[in-house]
């Protein structure tokens, strides 16, 4: 932070290598997992990127004498690779992204009032928070990868998934006041 210039700049880098044990069980009892839930001992965490960066960049300008300020924000957030469903199934990887958020403001006399302009996911960047198998739309519980991993298109057949999909754009404006 460089407060002598009204600016502040901020990064962070997360590593995380996260894995379900190897002997997983479906009870304390030792009964086995379900059938469908195979992938995960010694699978990576479902959403759990290994790498997160994230970044910010603020300036808050004095504007002359008049005790008015200016504020310049952008923050941003990289996320690699990840599985978004609860069973691992390949078709529930999400591409890493990187979503970027800014604010521009108008600030007056010691903050008494505050006039800002902002946008969160600024370039609309699309992804998918969850994925799921949908309800009631195959006759069985496979997917075609296990179909082809496996080889056996008696036992499997396709299965339709789902997504809880991220925010879109979304602009506004905020008016901060102090009595």
């Amino acid at each position: 932070v460089y407060p002598a210039s009204n600016l502040a700049v901020t990064a962070g880098f997360t590593y995380s290598d996260t894995k379900y044990k190897n002997d997983l069980v479906g009870k304390s009892t030792g009964t086995p997992l379900a059938n469908e839930l195979f992938q995960l001992p010694g699978s990576n965490l479902s959403n759990a990127p290994k790498y997160v960066v994230t970044g910010s960049v603020a300036w808050t300008p004095d504007i002359g004498s008049s005790g008015l300020s200016g504020l310049f924000y952008v923050d941003t957030r990289m996320t690699s690779d990840y599985n978004t469903g609860s069973d691992l199934l390949p078709e529930k990887v999400q591409d890493g992204f990187a979503v970027v958020n800014a604010r521009i403001g108008l600030r007056g006399a010691e903050q008494k009032w505050a006039v800002e302009l902002w946008a969160q996911n600024l370039f609309n960047k699309n992804y998918d928070q969850v994925a799921f198998n949908t309800p009631l739309q195959a006759s069985g519980t496979g997917s075609l990868a296990h179909q082809k991993e496996f080889g056996s298109a008696t036992s499997f057949s396709s299965q339709l998934f789902s997504a809880f999909l991220s925010e879109p754009r979304t602009f506004g404006v905020t008016l901060r006041g102090k009595f």
